[in-house]
């Protein structure tokens, strides 16, 4: 007994003496022409996910902010992350510092992509030569993106934006495709592929042979190479198991599970006579749950459910769902259905083409798909417009 309790003594110091080995970094900088209520947050990168934990933040102050961070475990990759405006939107940065030193950011307006990261450490040199190349190749980009993040539809140039914005996430497929072909396998590199590869998969490149060709970066990444959640998550895009379901063709059919664990198949409303709203989204994401339109959903079923189904698709892993999902007073409830396939939703997500909720499919008494959209358009409008009520 004494052994053991000076073995688990010993562990203990030990798992200290690590945590306060760990050094902290620096991170500062600059944003320009961002609401003076945006807050900046650092998190630390953990074993190859796409998790970041924990987090440590500072609110800009005459734009600037300064951060001294020490994270969980030792790591040199690190998130960016800048919340602003009213529903708190957020974007993000992957940046790379070598503990003990310090990263420096600039930037102007909320995108990313017009930030820029300055450290010594060799990941941030490498990623910063992807970024000198787009520059070099796209001149301008990053401040039409900014220009897209702001524009809206009573803006004169609202749909001269959206059209150079599309041609030009074009050209950023096919210039990456062409960079990464001779560049040697890291993490960042496993960070831009995954960038790449979800570009596609939103469709930025409508050349139907540009899967195909970034798909063979994938022959880069050793075989015996750490996990990358960057990586996994590329493959899934660029080798999908299914094609994404176009409009017009009928709802594909798939096992989920109700809260009570039964079964059910996503075809069993077709030839009821009743429109479907089908809802991706899930329940343990803060922005997803922010950004849900409860108040037209409620309207909805309030007012037409003798002709409209309602179904959230719940995404969550099996955990939350079986767990944290099963009390209605962890995460709320809707009287209308809700269904899990208890695998990730995985398959499901990649067949209808979504990654992140809420996304929404408005489907015909026949399963018919007659339209979809994402949590930025309207769905008050899309209600009346496929249900037509």
């Amino acid at each position: 007994m004494f052994l053991l309790t000076a073995i688990c003594s010993w562990a203990q110091e030990s798992k200290a003496s690590d945590e306060k080995s760990i050094v902290p970094i620096i991170v500062e900088g600059t944003l320009e022409r961002v609401p003076p209520e945006t807050v900046v947050m650092v998190g630390g990168r953990q074993w190859g996910t796409d998790g970041y934990a924990p987090l440590q933040g500072d609110t800009l102050r005459n734009g600037k902010f300064r951060i001294v961070y020490t994270p969980e475990s030792p790591t040199d990759e690190y998130l960016l992350i800048a919340k602003y405006g009213p529903s708190m939107s957020r974007h993000s940065l992957h940046l790379y510092v070598t503990p003990g030193t310090k990263a420096t950011i600039t930037g102007v307006g909320i995108h990313e992509m017009n930030w820029y990261a300055k450290s010594d450490n060799p990941k941030q040199i490498e990623a910063n030569e992807y970024r000198a190349y787009l520059d070099e190749k796209l001149p301008g980009y990053w401040d039409l993106k900014r220009r897209d993040d702001w524009v809206n539809k009573e803006d004169d140039d609202y749909y001269s934006v959206k059209k150079k914005v599309r041609e030009a996430d074009s050209l950023y497929v096919e210039y990456m495709i062409e960079f990464m072909k001779d560049r040697k396998y890291s993490s960042v590199f496993a960070s831009n592929l995954c960038t790449l590869s979800l570009m596609i998969l939103e469709g930025k490149n409508k050349n139907m042979g540009i899967r195909g060709r970034a798909a063979k970066l994938l022959a880069i990444v050793p075989k015996d190479a750490p996990y990358d959640e960057f990586i996994n998550r590329a493959r899934k895009y660029l080798l999908p198991k299914y094609e994404p379901i176009k409009i017009g063709e009928k709802l594909h059919d798939f096992v989920l599970y109700d809260h009570q664990d039964k079964e059910h198949h996503l075809t069993e409303f077709n030839g009821n006579g009743k429109y479907l709203l089908l809802e991706f989204n899930s329940r343990s994401c803060v922005p997803c749950v922010k950004h849900r339109p409860n108040e037209v959903l409620n309207n909805l079923y309030k007012n037409h459910s003798d002709k409209v189904d309602m179904l959230m698709v719940n995404c969550d892993a099996q955990y939350y769902w079986d767990i944290e999902c099963k009390d209605p007073n962890k995460y709320g409830r809707d009287p209308w259905h809700e269904w899990n396939d208890k695998k990730n939703a995985e398959d499901i997500m990649q067949r209808y083409g979504t990654e992140t909720g809420p996304s929404y499919f408005f489907v015909s008494p026949d399963g018919v798909i007659l339209g979809r959209i994402s949590d930025q358009e309207d769905l008050k409008a899309a209600i009346a417009k496929y249900f037509k009520i």
